[in-house]
């Protein structure tokens, strides 16, 4: 799946929007990792978890290489 603008408001949309589970993992390309992150970190007072959870569901940084810029993967957890 392809989100123009990857943001923390626009993952909680998307979580809520396709009824997402603690059974998928969600990996973003680096750069959108790195945006999300400190987009995440402005909402919340510049503290974060580990690992990296949005609504239960975590949220990984590809280090393969497989995962394109905007791109959306999920990873089954179970």
């Amino acid at each position: 799946m392809l989100m123009e603008k990857i943001t923390y408001e626009g993952m909680q949309n998307f979580i809520l929007e396709n009824e997402l589970t603690d059974s998928v993992a969600i990996t973003l390309h680096p750069d959108n990792f790195d945006d999300l992150v400190m987009d995440y970190l402005d909402f919340n007072g510049n503290q974060i978890e580990r690992p990296f959870e949005i609504l239960g569901i975590e949220i990984v940084q590809d280090t393969s290489g497989d995962v394109s810029k905007n791109k959306i993967v999920f990873l089954s957890t179970v």
